[in-house]
């Protein structure tokens, strides 16, 4: 009876977690037997103790972390490079989420690398002095914590780490998805996983091509949307493109499996749930997840993305125009010659200010 009831917590705190991680605001999204199904009854005020969650200056910032590695959460110790890193922060009220996303090449001067690679860096180091796996990876997850509180000068009061087949596993758990792809494009540089050391180049990368229009998407296919950075067109070159695709496969996943045809199928809730366990890490206690919870009664109003690059300055793209890319002379000279991106004036003054205008201006 006990190991039963340990799993139907963690079947709850994985279907809370999924729901905070694709967009909260599922009770208007579902039949309201579903909804009542998820309502706080004696089991939830057995496992809430807290009254509220962590904050400051009345906001809670979570630290989102993709892997490029798709089997490196599982297996806590295996180094991956976290080339996705975001922080989402929402008020006490729930009703002005803000979304920070920080370049992987973001430099880092206290490592010295660039950001998306502090965690496999110091986890590769703390390995060599300890036997422990969990507490090197305590470290390595608390450094990454550390430079991105630096960049963005707000608290992380939680962190989630996800590998990619998160997402893959899910668009397949729940039979594909449907993206509306705005411009056809085509990448002949897309990363084949465990080729990246190929003699011949040429079995280093995929050639993946999407036409414009209605499409519907298995999880492969919506893994190399999400990911491609190299698209001939022009449009859907870099990661800001790269960001706003994202934002529509998470869209249009959130939708399907609120869909009463994925929660009232048990297969496909096992399916998404296997993938879970084996996909995400996170320092979110049940017991806040179910404070979490009380805001899917709140109207979220738009999200706010703040997403830091050197792209040209655009009132209309806020972050735009915050970083720049050195010069050939000064890469040779500070960053090993590899291309990275650092403040424009060489602090995070300026960053901070922006990030605090869009948290705290009404």
């Amino acid at each position: 009876m006990k190991l039963i009831k340990s799993k139907i917590k963690y079947f709850i705190l994985f279907l809370l977690t999924l729901f905070i991680l694709i967009g909260v605001g599922f009770r208007s999204a579902v039949p309201d037997q579903i909804a009542g199904f998820f309502k706080p009854v004696s089991v939830i005020s057995q496992v809430v103790t807290d009254t509220k969650l962590k904050s400051d200056d009345g906001r809670t910032n979570i630290l989102v972390l993709g892997v490029d590695s798709r089997s490196g959460v599982s297996k806590v110790g295996i180094p991956a490079l976290t080339d996705t890193i975001m922080v989402v922060s929402i008020d006490e009220n729930g009703k002005k989420p803000v979304l920070i996303s920080v370049p992987r090449d973001l430099w880092v001067s206290e490592v010295p690398s660039k950001i998306n690679s502090v965690y496999p860096l110091v986890l590769a180091s703390e390995k060599t002095k300890t036997s422990d796996v969990e507490v090197a990876n305590k470290v390595a997850i608390d450094s990454t914590v550390s430079a991105v509180r630096e960049v963005v000068g707000i608290p992380i009061h939680y962190y989630v780490i996800v590998g990619f087949d998160v997402f893959k596993d899910a668009v397949d758990s729940v039979g594909g998805i449907k993206i509306n792809i705005d411009t056809t494009f085509d990448d002949y540089l897309y990363p084949v996983e465990g080729m990246e050391a190929a003699p011949n180049e040429s079995d280093r990368y995929l050639h993946i091509h999407f036409d414009a229009g209605l499409q519907v998407l298995n999880g492969e296919k919506a893994l190399q949307y999400t990911r491609s950075r190299h698209s001939v067109n022009t449009e859907e070159q870099g990661d800001f493109a790269r960001a706003r695709r994202q934002q529509k496969v998470i869209e249009a996943l959130k939708s399907t499996i609120l869909s009463s045809g994925t929660l009232l199928n048990p297969i496909k809730l096992k399916d998404l749930y296997l993938s879970y366990t084996e996909n995400i890490q996170t320092d979110i206690s049940l017991s806040d997840m179910f404070l979490f919870y009380k805001f899917s009664d709140l109207e979220l109003g738009d999200i706010s993305q703040i997403v830091l690059s050197n792209e040209r300055e655009d009132p209309n793209m806020i972050g735009s125009g915050t970083l720049i890319a050195p010069l050939e002379d000064e890469r040779d000279q500070k960053f090993g010659r590899q291309y990275v991106l650092v403040p424009w004036d060489r602090t995070y003054d300026n960053i901070h200010a922006l990030i605090r205008k869009v948290l705290f201006t009404d």
